[in-house]
């Protein structure tokens, strides 16, 4: 898992540190990654969308409504049965 963040360095890691993240946050400011996901929003931040990436690299699935308290559970349950296919 990976997510990326137009935020500084600073505030991803005040951020991960707040929400005991495991996983690595990439810092965008530049917005270069996130305008090539095709996710900025406003034109100076990034929308939150999940992408799930299959065993072969490909793009299995694209959440682009995504609401926080739900969405976990919602991706884990995808990517039990992508893998048990």
């Amino acid at each position: 898992m990976l997510g990326a963040s137009a935020d500084s360095l600073d505030l991803n890691q005040q951020f991960t540190d707040k929400n005991k993240y495991t996983y690595p946050l990439l810092c965008d400011p530049d917005l270069k990654l996130i305008k090539e996901l095709g996710v900025v929003m406003n034109g100076k931040m990034a929308k939150r969308v999940t992408f799930v990436i299959d065993k072969e690299g490909k793009i299995a699935k694209i959440y682009d409504k995504v609401t926080p308290k739900d969405h976990p559970a919602e991706v884990l349950k995808f990517v039990k049965e992508l893998a048990a296919k």
